[in-house]
């Protein structure tokens, strides 16, 4: 019978994910940070079409904002039961449905 091996990641494997998730979080909150500056500075103009385009970079920065919390849930859901995966999977599938209404729901404003 052949041995079975398991294959594992290295530290520096499993450090070299994790920082450049931390690489992307730290860039995603400089473009947040100066997306929302601007559109805040945008909206003392009372133009319909800046209050839309500001409504849409906002949405946007949050679906940004969203995706570093959750990959880091993942990594925590997946090694609990399989009672909540399932229960992180629909909440997941909920903040995608919120944030894909809102990006709708501002196409007609």
């Amino acid at each position: 019978m052949a041995k079975r091996t398991k294959t594992t990641k290295t530290t520096s494997e499993r450090r070299t994910t994790t920082f450049s998730l931390n690489k992307f979080a730290f860039w995603v909150v400089i473009a947040i940070g100066i997306a929302m500056a601007v559109s805040g500075f945008l909206n003392f103009f009372d133009w319909s079409w800046v209050n839309k385009v500001c409504a849409w970079v906002q949405s946007l920065c949050f679906a940004l904002g969203m995706f570093v919390p959750v990959v880091l849930s993942y990594r925590v859901a997946r090694n609990k039961g399989t009672g909540w995966f399932v229960l992180w999977i629909i909440l997941v599938l909920l903040v995608v449905f919120g944030l894909v209404s809102t990006l709708i729901g501002l196409l007609r404003i």
